[in-house]
């Protein structure tokens, strides 16, 4: 991913945000928070890329936090 734009954190939740129309990616409620599909930490860079973010309602994060959706899911519903 080292030739995709990395965004600062604000840039980065206003892109996904306005990329998937506001809504969660899993079930079109409003999104509350930009999602990491791939942990932050996995980056050296903090990993702030468009890619690499997802839309979601707040039991939605939860349930990506948890792992309860995964990496997998998370891409199939971007």
């Amino acid at each position: 991913m080292g030739t995709h734009l990395l965004l600062n954190r604000d840039a980065f939740r206003e892109g996904v945000f306005e990329r998937d129309k506001g809504r969660c990616v899993f079930c079109g409620a409003p999104a509350k928070d930009a999602h990491h599909i791939m942990e932050r930490r996995l980056w050296d860079d903090g990993g702030y890329y468009l890619e690499n973010g997802a839309s979601v309602c707040e039991p939605h994060h939860i349930l990506c936090e948890k792992t309860e959706i995964t990496v997998e899911m998370v891409r199939d519903a971007c």
